[in-house]
């Protein structure tokens, strides 16, 4: 009887870990122009959103885990956060803030950044005794935090964001990504350039008629931006420079994607929700598909609902 119930436990461990995940990937854009925020589709995406109900919400954020890429991209950041975990060890703070602002604290302290602001943006009275969340605020009123993920994720009842990017190397990639650029300007490859405006262009009439959002996720559009990234070191540039920016976004994609699978299959999770950059959708997509799991973007939610 042990033996036979051991047998079943494996065998369910073994399928919980392998199980295919249902995912949808929203790509967004990072900043929205004030001037043109009251006509985008934000109520429409947010619906979308929500009709999800996903098991697991995934940000372009990157997890309290990987310190590598946290030290990077936000060291000041760090030793804030490592100054409040002394000061919370000693219980510093007691006497200065409220419970909710601790809770908030100890995120941040845990080097959880965007789970601290998300806590702290739903708090209906916004104090910062604790004088670590402002910042955010004024970072993000016009980013697709504010103005779409976490409206969306409050309507859940979205309690936690699992962080994914990894950001480790990023100085090098952008020096690398500013040699290439020089390169090409300099040996005239201007069809590269010719793309990038025509691109820019699409997008500028996009936002002032309110359809940024549908834009950005327009699956021809998510084709040529990631054909131009894959074309790069092939028919652009032969340098080692750009071999390299090629081998940083597939290396950070490829990281991306598996940090949703690992996350997932660790939390017991199938419904997948992924909000990321919409250069990152295809990528992240490609290498989820690739492993077998089920993937849909947020043109395909969209056509399917208009028919």
């Amino acid at each position: 009887m042990k033996l036979r119930l051991t047998i079943c436990l494996l065998g369910l461990s073994f399928f919980v870990k392998s199980q295919k995940l249902d995912v949808t990937i929203i790509g967004t854009a990072h900043y929205f122009k004030p001037e043109y925020q009251s006509i985008q589709s934000f109520e429409t995406a947010k619906h979308h959103i929500i009709s999800l109900s996903p098991d697991l919400f995934f940000l372009e954020a990157v997890p309290p885990q990987d310190t590598l890429s946290l030290r990077e991209i936000y060291d000041d950041n760090m030793n804030k956060a490592d100054e409040m975990k002394k000061r919370l060890e000693n219980n510093y703070y007691d006497s200065l803030a409220t419970k909710e602002q601790l809770k908030g604290a100890r995120y941040y302290a845990r080097y959880d950044f965007w789970n601290a602001y998300y806590y702290w943006n739903t708090m209906e009275e916004k104090e910062d005794t604790l004088g670590v969340f402002s910042p955010y605020q004024r970072k993000l009123e016009n980013s697709e935090f504010d103005k779409l993920i976490f409206p969306a994720a409050r309507e859940l009842g979205i309690e936690r964001f699992y962080g994914m990017d990894y950001r480790y190397g990023e100085e090098t990639f952008m020096a690398n990504n500013n040699k290439v650029l020089k390169e090409l300007f300099f040996k005239l490859k201007w069809k590269p350039l010719r793309i990038y405006l025509r691109i820019q262009k699409h997008y500028k009439k996009a936002e002032q008629e309110g359809k940024l959002i549908e834009f950005i996720n327009d699956k021809s559009f998510l084709e040529s931006f990631t054909s131009l990234i894959d074309q790069l070191p092939v028919r652009l540039s032969r340098s080692e420079e750009a071999q390299a920016i090629k081998s940083y976004w597939h290396n950070r994609n490829e990281i991306m994607a598996n940090r949703i699978i690992s996350t997932s299959n660790e939390m017991g999770a199938k419904r997948i929700l992924v909000t990321v950059g919409s250069a990152h959708v295809l990528p992240i997509k490609r290498f989820l598909e690739a492993e077998g799991h089920s993937v849909t973007i947020y043109d395909e939610i969209t056509n399917e609902s208009s028919k």
